[in-house]
């Protein structure tokens, strides 16, 4: 009897076998696709590790990020430098939502990503996750590029080829997508060291920080659309009787990034959304479930917001009645929302 050899996998795809109806996957709608590899960048202190971080816990617990639908899965976390402190903020994580158990690993030691070595050595990490959640990696961050390069020049076009190489083998042997998190020259808004990185990676998102406001905005895109962007704050969980404290990422509903956005509404009702925006963030508490809100929504009550108002003088002291006009601010809001 003749036993057929069984296929095997073509090392290309033919022109003809295209699929026309193929679509861009996302692990975060319109701002990390899957199995990509993306660049998180920012100054010193502008909270790129704690946006960062909650964004791949939300992917881990399978919950919308801002207002984005996400593609759940498991996470592995590469913290070459601050690993005590990634483990931190991961329990303030669950500390403020309740999340006991999520699909996140956290990895430290020292890997230098100019070796091929690495490459393989991370893939049987994530193998060892998978086996352990029961769920598919599918994003591998890497904090950071700095300390993957082990003592490498960020300017040296081998030094950064290597890396570049590294985590291509990774994403072939892992299927994952892959983020960096890179740092920036002072005073120049593009990430640091040779281009070469820049014209590897498939998506680049910069955070910045105005006041007490910081912004993520993606500023190189492949193939999807590039402004794209959220608003948050930071702030703290006590995460031991002792006092210790840890970072997350609050938030910020008001701000739209990427697009100009002018707040509909006379300068009055400006000013109450204003007043309101720096009340969730000072005051805010995640909704209660039975309001059926994404679990990142904050909100404060009707009574914390008047409060305001009255404070600012956007409701005067002298006013005749003062509960009318806040109703009449409340409701031409929400008619125009």
């Amino acid at each position: 009897m003749n036993v057929e050899e069984p296929e095997c996998k073509r090392p290309f795809v033919l022109y003809a076998d295209l699929n026309a109806t193929e679509s861009k996957g996302w692990l975060v709608h319109k701002m990390l696709g899957s199995g990509e590899l993306s660049a998180f960048y920012g100054p010193p202190g502008c909270g790129k590790g704690v946006i960062i971080q909650d964004m791949a816990l939300h992917i881990a617990a399978g919950h919308e990020w801002h207002g984005r639908p996400v593609t759940r899965g498991a996470v592995v976390y590469v913290a070459l430098e601050r690993k005590k402190l990634v483990e931190r903020r991961a329990i303030a994580f669950r500390n403020r939502y309740g999340f006991e158990d999520l699909p996140f690993a956290v990895v430290g030691g020292v890997y230098d990503f100019r070796l091929p070595a690495t490459a393989r050595h991370l893939a049987d990490i994530c193998r060892q996750v998978e086996e352990f959640t029961t769920e598919r990696v599918v994003l591998v961050i890497i904090d950071t590029v700095s300390r993957a390069l082990a003592g490498g020049d960020e300017n040296s076009s081998k030094d950064i080829g290597g890396v570049i190489t590294t985590v291509a083998r990774l994403q072939e042997l892992t299927e994952a997508a892959v983020l960096l998190v890179h740092h920036m020259p002072h005073e120049v808004e593009r990430m640091r060291g040779h281009g070469a990185l820049l014209g590897a990676v498939d998506t680049t998102v910069a955070v910045a920080r105005s006041g007490a406001v910081r912004t993520a905005k993606v500023i190189k895109s492949n193939d999807g659309e590039e402004g794209e962007g959220i608003a948050f704050t930071v702030g703290s969980v006590q995460i031991s009787p002792d006092g210790t404290t840890a970072a997350i990422a609050v938030p910020q509903v008001t701000t739209t990034v990427g697009r100009a956005t002018k707040i509909s509404g006379n300068p009055r009702e400006r000013r109450a959304l204003q007043a309101l925006s720096e009340a969730v963030i000072t005051n805010g508490r995640p909704a209660p479930q039975s309001f059926g809100l994404p679990v990142t929504t904050n909100c404060v009550s009707l009574d914390e917001w008047r409060q305001e108002l009255h404070l600012r003088d956007i409701i005067e002291s002298t006013d005749k009645n003062p509960r009318a006009s806040f109703k009449r601010i409340k409701n031409g809001m929400a008619a125009k929302a």
